[in-house]
């Protein structure tokens, strides 16, 4: 069974982290993707050397792309590009807004070059705007969307540990690439995608925002509780913390019966709806943490899950690394084998990480025919 997006050819004019998530995606689903880099390569591979002298962020968002180092200051290697988009079924840039229509590239010019072609811009804060020019990294976006303000503890804002705008962006772009490639299919034309960074993130903080517009409360950090759910988050057991969830007044009921043994907290006029539990959260707290601190985690663990109850671990990252749930796969970069997360729906095995414009005199070769 061949690849689903075998046959695909994704060229990208990509760096850092949103732009090559989203092409890394197209490749693991089968789809050939070739990296344009500046001479001196994509900035990312700078990042750090912790993957055998290679970036972990590079390593991780570029296997299984085959590199060409392009300068399009220079009209040789403008031509090749067009060489290239008429061939092409997706291109992807995230250069600053306008960068690629000085140079030739923009929706306009690529759609005259190739009308089948789907084209994906992603910027900071959109083309227009106020903010249109403003340099945009993840870190920045999380703080102007309010992100950092809903994280970490009451008035301790914090980012997100992980590129979460990045990479959420770079998702986002790979659903709405699909997207426009099944409407091709069914006979439309190339379209242009344009998303940025604070839309995709500002959309995922519209509970926030909803909340505070409608009944002008304003959220903060609730640490590692829920600022809208309780039980939710982090309560100690005999030997250390153990995260519980509960969504509903079912598992309530059910968590009180069985995993407490107190059926009578269920009706506790404290506690009787979430909107009670959120509101007298620090008494909920008291009540469980007297029944919890009877047990040791592992042993309190398995009380709740024969009871039907969410509950797990507050790992830390060697956590992650021991868990029996992680898929892993092997990827080579720099001739080593290197093993990283496996995502599903990765039809890739082994895929190399590729030097910078490793395949360029192919590549050259192939669309300019020298």
């Amino acid at each position: 069974m061949s690849a689903p997006l075998a046959g695909l050819l994704v060229v990208a004019l990509e760096q850092a982290v949103a732009a090559p998530y989203c092409t890394r995606l197209l490749a693991e689903g089968g789809a050939r993707v070739i990296k344009l880099e500046r001479p001196e390569g994509d900035f990312a591979r700078a990042y750090d050397s912790a993957i055998h002298g290679q970036s972990a962020y590079f390593v991780w968002l570029n296997s299984g792309k085959e590199s060409l180092a392009v300068d399009l200051t220079q009209e040789a290697d403008r031509a090749l590009l067009r060489a290239m988009l008429a061939k092409a079924d997706v291109f992807i840039q995230n250069l600053k807004p306008g960068s690629v229509d000085k140079l030739g590239f923009g929706w306009s010019a690529v759609h005259a070059l190739n009308p089948r072609l789907v084209m994906c811009s992603i910027s900071g804060y959109g083309t227009t705007g106020p903010y249109a020019e403003m340099k945009a990294y993840d870190a920045l976006i999380q703080a102007e969307t309010g992100l950092c303000s809903v994280t970490g503890n009451p008035g301790e804002p914090s980012k997100v540990g992980a590129s979460i705008c990045d990479i959420s962006t770079g998702l986002s772009c790979y659903g709405e690439i699909l997207k426009a490639l099944y409407a091709r299919e069914r006979g439309a034309a190339g379209t242009h995608i344009e998303t940025s960074l604070f839309e995709t993130l500002s959309e995922w903080m519209a509970v926030p925002l909803a909340i505070l517009e409608y009944t002008g409360k304003m959220l903060t950090g609730t640490g590692m509780d829920h600022a809208q759910l309780a039980p939710y988050g982090s309560y100690a057991a005999a030997d250390g913390p153990i995260f519980v969830v509960i969504q509903n007044q079912r598992e309530w009921a059910q968590f009180c019966r069985d995993g407490l043994e107190r059926p009578e907290l269920a009706d506790d006029p404290r506690f009787r709806n979430n909107v009670a539990r959120v509101e007298n959260r620090d008494a909920l707290r008291a009540e469980l943490e007297a029944v919890f601190r009877r047990y040791p985690r592992a042993e309190l663990a398995q009380k709740l899950n024969a009871a039907g109850i969410a509950c797990g671990n507050i790992n830390d990252i060697g956590g992650l690394q021991r868990h029996p749930a992680l898929r892993r796969k092997d990827i080579l970069a720099g001739g080593e084998r290197v093993s990283l997360v496996r995502r599903t729906g990765d039809v890739l095995e082994s895929p190399r990480v590729p030097a910078i414009d490793e395949q360029g005199a192919a590549l050259r070769a192939e669309f300019l025919g020298g």
